[in-house]
């Protein structure tokens, strides 16, 4: 008798259950996330970028040619991004190692500081990875002014300049690569054609025998040629 009352019990709260969940429901399929290097998708589907949006470093192999750079790179869309780089240069290499006879030599003069500005529009190709990170293709212009100070005073040219200027533009490609502390490595090569404009001193004697000191000025057109390796910080 227990055991036919247990059932009837069951039975009565199963057909309860049922009848409380009778209706209907449509069951949707749970949103998956995607993750790439760059973003991924939120729950709504939108695509959410966490990749990174800027980074500023430093060239080291610059400073062997006597430029010390600070570089600012921007994402501006998803595969572009813009450079920026403004530089102080030291020009402890002559600005001309194949001086004339009458041009005076690097014993007389000191290094001096100058300038140097660049501007770069980077694309990033890379179905991996967004800008600014991976491969890119980027063109440059840019100018750079390297001074050395004469020191000579028997000729008088203490405090005057040998200036050279190179005013040019170059293709650029790199790779940048970023570590999980934020780090950024970049390498690249650049390959252009710049326009040079050198003005230095030479010393003459007029028919009287009194020293003369001249300016002089050359400009020519030359290919530009780039190495560097980067260093710096990212978000």
């Amino acid at each position: 008798m227990k055991k036919l009352l247990l059932l009837s019990a069951l039975f009565a709260a199963s057909v309860s259950y049922s009848q409380d969940n009778s209706g209907t429901t449509t069951s949707t399929p749970n949103k998956i996330k995607v993750y790439t290097p760059s973003g991924s998708s939120s729950s709504t589907g939108k695509s959410i970028d966490n990749g990174y949006k800027w980074v500023v470093k430093t060239d080291l192999l610059a400073a062997v040619v006597g430029e010390f750079p600070i570089i600012v790179e921007y994402k501006i869309g998803r595969k572009f991004s813009v450079e920026a780089s403004a530089a102080v240069t030291n020009a402890f290499w002559s600005n001309d190692f194949n001086l004339s006879d009458d041009s005076f030599s690097d014993e007389s003069s000191k290094a001096a500081l100058g300038s140097a500005f660049r501007g770069t529009l980077k694309f990033y190709p890379s179905s991996d990875y967004d800008a600014i990170e991976g491969w890119s293709f980027g063109i440059q212009l840019f100018t750079k002014t390297t001074n050395r100070e004469y020191v000579d005073d028997v000729q008088e040219l203490s405090g005057k300049l040998d200036s050279k200027t190179k005013n040019g533009i170059s293709l650029i490609i790199s790779k940048q690569i970023f570590e999980d502390s934020n780090i950024a490595f970049e390498s690249f090569i650049g390959v252009g054609m710049a326009n040079i404009t050198h003005e230095y001193y030479s010393s003459t004697f007029n028919n009287s025998g009194v020293r003369i000191n001249q300016l002089n000025k050359t400009t020519e057109s030359a290919p530009n040629f780039q190495l560097g390796f980067r260093i710096g910080f990212g978000n």
